[in-house]
């Protein structure tokens, strides 16, 4: 996942604009049980989401809600790296009574495990910015109790130690349907002063979140509060 905390916390564009998921197969009707092995994503897979936060900091806040459309093209190039998955996602929102939009990328890769791992990210006004070490986005096998940890390096040059952890199983009811989801908590401590916490509530069959909640606290009496949950998504054909 990422937000740009640079432009969060200087320029006020909202945390969920910024925030991508990784995305796999489903239908809108209600899922099975959660299984225990993440869905990969593929070419032609969307997905919309229903978004909304607030914010305040020193100068201000402001509030907005709206809509993300995920895109998923997978076996794409970037530099020397082959085999990846591209996510765009294209936001449309009002943020404090004044609409607006913005189009994001993020490539990932897959591991020998499953796992999801981010590799670049380009916001919509940055360039590219490719990881140093890719870092872990959604773990591809999920039990109660897993757990982890890794570093990473931020856009903004900063540097984030990050825990994760499979809290728990949840039902939870979102636009799209109702789906048995696992838990995953993730703490992101920035060596700026910025807590970032996560909660994906994630369908491994469906290959990505159905809902997540973002909280980040930063100096100054700094915070945001955000929330995501899926609308409405359609699966391209599996062979």
């Amino acid at each position: 996942m990422i937000v740009t905390r640079r432009k969060l916390f200087a320029m006020a564009v909202p945390a969920l604009a910024l925030v991508t998921f990784g995305c796999g197969g489903g239908s809108s009707t209600p899922a099975t049980p959660a299984g225990g092995t993440l869905t990969r994503m593929i070419t032609g897979d969307t997905y919309t989401f229903a978004i909304k936060g607030s914010s305040k900091f020193p100068t201000g806040g402001f509030s907005y809600s709206g809509t993300a459309v995920l895109g998923i093209t997978d076996n794409v190039t970037l530099g020397s790296k082959t085999g990846l998955i591209k996510l765009t996602a294209t936001t449309n929102m009002t943020m404090n009574g004044e609409p607006g939009s913005s189009v994001s990328d993020t490539w990932y890769s897959y591991d020998a495990n499953g796992n999801i791992l981010e590799v670049a990210n380009k916001d919509p006004e940055d360039p590219i910015f490719e990881q140093a070490n890719p870092f872990l986005f959604l773990p591809g096998a999920y039990a109660v109790g897993q757990s982890g940890s890794y570093t990473k390096t931020n856009a903004d040059e900063t540097t984030s130690n990050v825990t994760w952890e499979v809290h728990e199983k949840s039902v939870v009811t979102v636009p799209a349907g109702k789906f048995e989801t696992f838990v995953v908590k993730v703490t992101d401590t920035q060596s700026d002063g910025v807590v970032t916490k996560t909660e994906y509530y994630v369908a491994p069959q469906l290959g990505y979140p159905v809902k997540l909640e973002v909280k980040i606290t930063g100096p100054g009496g700094v915070s945001q509060s955000d929330e995501g949950v899926l609308k409405s998504y359609t699966a391209a054909p599996r062979g």
